[in-house]
């Protein structure tokens, strides 16, 4: 059975602008997400779907409302236990990609497990990368890498956690069509798997593979789309 492992209620964020002005990016939005489902972020650009990903994510407090992560609230956290958190049950790829410029791929990789004292298994790594289309050496740094192979090797990182639940801001942005294809597989195996998988995405087709579409307007859900086509996104984001 199906659990809901992400509970956000009536959450908002406003940014200050200084002087005593601020803008309100996310306004009064409220969702469940479950283990074994995928769900898309959709909207225009400035929608405030990376706003909403970091903000319930335990990365950026809401100005009003709660989110639960597992039943948790992780904005209530000690430091030590938001970072344990993060590194036993979350997951997280960014479109900077955040990765540590001064180690090669493999340890770029295999952080997570070595903060956490888990054994590596150096074969499996190497599998995992040539399943994403890797072709760099894993001696490379990742700074002399393409941002397409960056963004595997952060997608590596995420998949070796087996985190429960995966947050992933525009995952398939960097890289060429077969690349995007792996990507989304690898997602969509995750959450047929158990995991819950959080995806901000502008490509259309990929959020009608989806289970759920969230679509975002000026800051506000503004419809919730159960497997949906892409013309009905289209049509919700007003594209159609």
């Amino acid at each position: 059975m199906n659990e809901n492992v992400i509970a956000v209620q009536e959450l908002s964020k406003n940014f200050n602008l200084g002087k005593g002005k601020s803008i309100s990016v996310l306004k009064n939005i409220s969702f469940l997400a479950c283990s074994n489902e995928f769900i898309s972020i959709v909207g225009p650009s400035g929608s405030g779907k990376s706003t909403l990903l970091r903000c319930m994510s335990g990365l950026l407090n809401p100005t009003q409302g709660s989110v639960k992560l597992d039943a948790i609230d992780p904005y209530q956290l000690s430091p030590s236990k938001t970072a344990k958190m993060r590194r036993t049950k979350l997951g997280f790829i960014f479109q900077s990609y955040n990765l540590v410029p001064a180690l090669p791929v493999f340890e770029n990789v295999v952080l997570p497990l070595r903060l956490s004292g888990i054994k590596i298994d150096r074969p499996s790594v190497e599998r995992l990368l040539k399943s994403l289309n890797f072709t760099a050496k894993l001696t490379s740094f990742v700074g002399t890498l393409s941002g397409g192979e960056q963004q595997k090797v952060a997608i590596a990182r995420v998949l070796v956690t087996r985190a429960r639940i995966i947050f992933a801001d525009e995952p398939t942005g960097a890289v060429d069509a077969k690349a995007k294809e792996i990507i989304f597989d690898r997602l969509r195996k995750l959450a047929d798997n158990g995991a819950c998988v959080i995806m901000v995405t502008h490509d259309v087709d990929l959020a009608a593979r989806t289970d759920r579409a969230l679509v975002l307007k000026d800051g506000q859900l503004i419809k919730t789309l159960t497997n949906p086509d892409a013309t009905e996104i289209l049509a919700a984001i007003g594209k159609g």
